[in-house]
């Protein structure tokens, strides 16, 4: 089997098609965003400041033909009243569908990371967030999917 065994060729062959191994369709958006979040850190590498990677997002995904919105709030609600509002990088929409992108630049990805996109996406209604860090080689990615039930 090359190395990989039958379930990392059955993981490949379901990415390939779109598909996570949980069966959740993530479609083209995703694969151009981690496309242009690849191409950014092969550019500046990996020790540059979490901003100067999202500056140079704002340039990488319009290229892409990818719409983005920065700093985008989301309000965070109790009982239907809002209580404080936190801002995602960006939001970042095509033809398909829209996700929400959270960058980091550190060592690695941190558990309060992923508490953060997971607050995003409940509270903001939002399906999908990619939280990638640019501090680490290869580029750390998770994909954090928000089920509505």
């Amino acid at each position: 089997m090359g190395g990989r065994g039958w379930l990392g060729m059955w993981r490949c062959r379901r990415m390939a098609n779109g598909y996570s191994h949980k069966g959740h369709n993530f479609e083209r958006l995703s694969f151009q965003v981690l496309g242009a979040c690849i191409d950014v850190q092969r550019q500046l590498g990996r020790h540059c400041m979490e901003v100067d990677y999202q500056r140079a997002l704002e340039l990488a995904l319009p290229k892409r033909a990818l719409q983005i919105e920065r700093e985008v709030e989301i309000p965070i609600a109790y009982d239907g009243v809002v209580v404080t509002k936190r801002r995602v990088d960006f939001v970042v929409s095509d033809d398909t569908g829209e996700l929400l992108l959270e960058t980091k630049a550190r060592t690695a990805i941190l558990p309060e990371d992923v508490e953060q996109c997971l607050l995003y996406l409940r509270q903001g209604g939002y399906r999908l967030c990619l939280l990638v860090n640019f501090g680490e080689k290869p580029l750390g990615v998770r994909r954090l999917v928000h089920s509505s039930s």
